[in-house]
């Protein structure tokens, strides 16, 4: 029979299933497709809009593993639909965002590592999803760690650091976009520094939910790309210009680009728009 059950049994009764990476799976509820939409924790909660995120520890024999917990419900009609014809098509924004990881990781995009994945499909259209990352230890986001960093830091060992961060940010976003793929969220806030890290592996990427390919017109998406992180660099202590300045000229090395200067241009009026919109 079909792991998803019969189409009678999605409508009316509804099915739950759960993915969990092999070195992990001991440490995880042996019940995770029933339980992981029900697991409380107020540990870094955050909701929004039918999704929430927090972290989760699990007391495991070998040692602890802490995880961040992404849960997704009040999915639109189209998905839920979607999900019933077809339960192994990944209709959740959680299901997503784990392909999305693995197709970055196959690229050499430093990313988080998926612990697990699962739906809840039906009954009655009922959708649900949850997906569970790895916790960063020690990384947080750059926005936050660059202004301790500065507190901390004497003048050259800051710029030093400042000068390696900006280069790996545009080896990862070069890598991305060569490849024709596109964050979409790419502000400064969804890389993760891990400070303690020697040069090179400093970064993670992470929130990939809005990922995608794009071989036409795939200026428009790289330009959008780069407005954000430009924008997102605004009043964050520490990050000067020359910062900006030292990320796109390693970048546009990176990509080629036959027009840096035009490019420039339109990455500035993008980060502008922004600017001006949440001014």
């Amino acid at each position: 029979m079909n792991e998803h059950g019969r189409f009678a049994d999605r409508l009316t009764r509804g099915i739950r299933w759960a993915w969990s990476a092999e070195r992990y799976r001991a440490g995880l509820p042996s019940d995770l497709a029933e339980s992981a939409m029900s697991i409380d924790s107020r540990d870094r909660f955050h909701a929004k809009q039918g999704r929430t995120t927090a972290r989760v520890r699990f007391d495991a024999p070998g040692g602890p593993i802490s995880v961040f917990l992404k849960r997704h419900d009040g999915l639109p009609w189209p998905s839920r639909i979607a999900a019933l014809v077809n339960p192994g098509g990944n209709h959740t924004p959680a299901t997503t965002e784990w392909r999305h990881l693995e197709s970055a990781r196959s690229l050499g995009i430093p990313v988080p590592e998926v612990v697990a994945a699962g739906e809840e499909i039906g009954p009655w259209g009922k959708l649900r999803g949850f997906l569970m990352v790895a916790e960063l230890i020690g990384a947080d986001e750059v926005n936050r760690v660059i202004p301790e960093l500065q507190k901390t830091l004497d003048v050259q060992s800051f710029a030093r650091i400042k000068r390696e961060i900006a280069i790996e940010m545009a080896e990862i976003a070069a890598k991305l976009h060569a490849n024709r793929c596109f964050h979409k969220d790419l502000y400064l806030c969804h890389y993760f520094l891990d400070a303690s890290q020697p040069r090179g592996g400093r970064l993670t990427l992470i929130d990939l939910h809005r990922l995608a390919k794009h071989r036409l017109f795939s200026y428009r998406w790289r330009w959008k790309d780069l407005g954000q992180l430009l924008f997102s660099t605004h009043g964050v202590p520490g990050v000067e210009s020359r910062d900006c300045l030292r990320f796109w000229m390693h970048y546009r090395r990176l990509m080629r680009l036959r027009y840096p200067r035009l490019e420039a241009k339109a990455v500035q009026a993008k980060a502008a728009r922004y600017l001006a919109h949440n001014s």
